[in-house]
């Protein structure tokens, strides 16, 4: 008896079907980690916004807390910390997103005050 022929016929079906699974996937990263980049963008620029309003506002004699927490919450950002040194706004601000079936907190700092704005020194004797 001659020997018999393994039967390949399919094979190239069974590949270009694991290519393209593993390409989803690798699609599904890709887009998970842009998500996650443009998600802190996002609440860099809010956190950059929310200060600068709040030195605006404390320059004008305004609220200055209460104008960040307005911007913040346009920018869909949560306001966790306002702090005023003259007037110099130091803000923290949060955005939760859900990525990856998880809960993903990004926080920022920034700070902002009037361009003619001269810090006091310490340890000035």
């Amino acid at each position: 008896m001659a020997p018999r022929k393994a039967d390949e016929s399919g094979v190239a079906t069974v590949y270009a079907a694991t290519i393209a699974v593993l390409l989803a996937a690798a699609c599904v990263v890709v887009l998970q980690v842009a998500a996650v980049a443009r998600l802190q963008h996002h609440v860099s620029s809010a956190a950059d916004l929310t200060a600068i309003a709040a030195s605006q506002a404390a320059v004008s004699g305004a609220d200055a807390c209460g104008a960040a927490r307005r911007i913040a919450s346009a920018n869909r950002t949560v306001l966790r910390e306002c702090e005023l040194r003259a007037a110099a706004a130091t803000v923290v601000v949060e955005r939760t997103a859900r990525l990856w079936g998880r809960e993903l907190s990004v926080r920022r700092t920034a700070r902002a005050a009037p361009s003619d704005y001269v810090p006091a020194r310490e340890g000035r004797r």
